[in-house]
């Protein structure tokens, strides 16, 4: 096999580890409106239960790094992407028969495994951009985007069709574990690399470092905000839609739109970034997903939540990575950073569920969205620490 098809080969397994992930993920979330009224939820329950995947996530990438290097990416992905599925296999008869605690499970056995599958795929993905001259890194991205989009259109499409949700998760989890399956196998052996005890103990050193400086910190709440304005769309937009009118299929068809537009996003954003520089980025972005939550939540004053759902996603498509370069401007202390962001992800995916449930029970689901609201205020009047730093030979357009 030439160099150039291994590259190929690589890339290919590296893009289906984004697309499965993000496919389970979304799989899950466009049918969240079914799965409350199954499980006969209120909203501040609903929350609790949307947050037991991002734990997942969040206790399994404390796993990754120790795992990966042990028993190689390889075996690590199969045996993670394999057991995802099984959860989504299960969740879907744990949702119509109405058992909470094994739905809650099944949950937690998704996301531990895709916590894991998060880093492999960026530490894969990785890899295989410095093998190559071309930078595959952004398209590599894309795939959790697409994976994203296309789960939310297939589930449109077969709730229109009526069919049940239990049947519906089966059949996706059998064409993820044998797509996961495929593109684990694919990745290369790496040869193992062994750190010295003097170098382990400067990496430990350094990553709780960098809980202590004021620019990451800052940093890790403008990317916390971005995250939770992601997540806040992805778990309760379906339900707050079908609140107000859509049906179920309409609402994931929307949930749907709302990730072309960030997939759009992230395909104009370079040129935007080239145009006006990192810092004015985050600042627009910041301010025309503030916008666009605005928009959405005054359905019953201008009725546009579609044009409210544009503006968000088109917001926040490139604010978190520009939060995730700003933390690898020093490149001694990239790896550090990016870790420390990376946990912030799933903090701020974890706190989302409970924050926005409590208060769309006590207030009404529309009013919850402020909480992000306020966080994209936040980020936007914080947004100048993401300028480059000054021994970074990049200019501040």
């Amino acid at each position: 096999m030439s160099r150039q098809t291994r590259i190929g080969v690589w890339f290919a397994a590296t893009f289906l580890l984004f697309f499965t992930r993000a496919f389970l993920f979304s799989t899950w979330l466009s049918r969240a409106p079914e799965a409350q009224e199954s499980l006969g939820l209120n909203d501040a329950e609903m929350g609790w239960l949307a947050m037991v995947y991002p734990a997942g996530s969040l206790v399994g990438i404390f796993f990754a790094n120790g795992w990966t290097n042990r028993f190689g990416s390889r075996m690590v992905a199969l045996f993670g992407y394999g057991s995802a599925g099984l959860g989504l296999g299960v969740l879907g008869f744990a949702l119509e028969s109405g058992n909470t605690w094994l739905a809650a499970i099944c949950l937690f056995v998704m996301g531990f495994p895709m916590g894991i599958g998060d880093y492999i795929a960026n530490y894969e993905g990785n890899m295989v951009d410095k093998a190559t001259t071309r930078s595959l890194f952004p398209a590599l991205h894309g795939g959790f985007g697409v994976g994203m989009l296309l789960a939310a259109g297939i589930s449109s499409a077969v709730i229109a069709q009526g069919v049940l949700l239990q049947w519906h998760y089966l059949v996706i989890a059998l064409l993820f574990l044998v797509a996961a399956s495929w593109a684990s196998l694919a990745l290369p052996k790496h040869p193992r690399v062994t750190q010295d005890p003097l170098a382990a103990k400067q990496n430990r050193a350094q990553l709780v470092a960098v809980w202590k400086e004021k620019r990451s910190l800052l940093l890790a709440v403008i990317g916390f905000s971005f995250i939770m304005a992601e997540v806040s769309a992805g778990t309760w937009v379906p339900i707050a839609l079908t609140r107000t009118g859509f049906t179920a299929a309409d609402a994931a068809a929307t949930f749907g739109l709302f990730w072309v537009i960030v997939a759009i996003g992230r395909l104009v954003g370079g040129f935007i970034v080239e145009a006006i520089g990192r810092f004015r980025t985050v600042l627009l972005s910041a301010l025309i997903t503030a916008s666009g939550i605005t928009v959405f939540m005054l359905v019953d004053v201008v009725s546009l939540p579609i044009l409210g759902l544009v503006l968000w996603g088109l917001g926040m498509a490139i604010g978190f990575p520009m939060t995730v370069a700003a933390m690898g401007d020093d490149p001694a202390m990239a790896s550090a950073r990016i870790n420390m962001i990376i946990t912030v992800v799933y903090i701020s995916s974890v706190s989302v569920g409970p924050a926005m449930g409590a208060v769309g029970e006590a207030f009404g689901i529309y009013v919850a969205f402020a909480i992000p609201l306020i966080m994209m205020v936040l980020t936007a009047i914080l947004s100048p620490i993401t300028k480059p730093l000054p021994n970074v030979p990049k200019d501040d357009r």
